[in-house]
């Protein structure tokens, strides 16, 4: 299974939307956050699909604008352990 992002649009009968943004990347994957700038987000891009994440206001974020950006942060530092522990299961089996 190779690298690739999908979108997927569910519309309920109700008229309600869902959008899922899949993606499974590669070295192609492009991770831009700056710093020091007058407005704070964080984009990622992969394979036609962007996702763009930013405070409600990004000029002026709010309390609860900094406590979802150190959920991510969080998540983001689980994802990254656990992407290297199955990785290190996979190679320690194979070896």
């Amino acid at each position: 299974m190779g690298a690739y992002s999908y979108t997927t649009v569910t519309v309920e009968p109700d008229g309600s939307a869902r959008i899922t943004v899949h993606m499974h990347p590669d070295d192609s994957l492009s991770v831009l956050c700056g710093s020091g700038r007058d407005r704070a987000q964080i984009s990622f891009t992969h394979a036609g699909a962007d996702v763009i994440i930013t405070p409600t206001d990004p000029n002026s974020p709010t309390a609860g604008d900094v406590q979802v950006a150190r959920q991510l942060a969080e998540s983001f530092a689980t994802y990254a352990a656990e992407v290297e522990r199955l990785h290190a299961l996979i190679t320690n089996t194979a070896a």
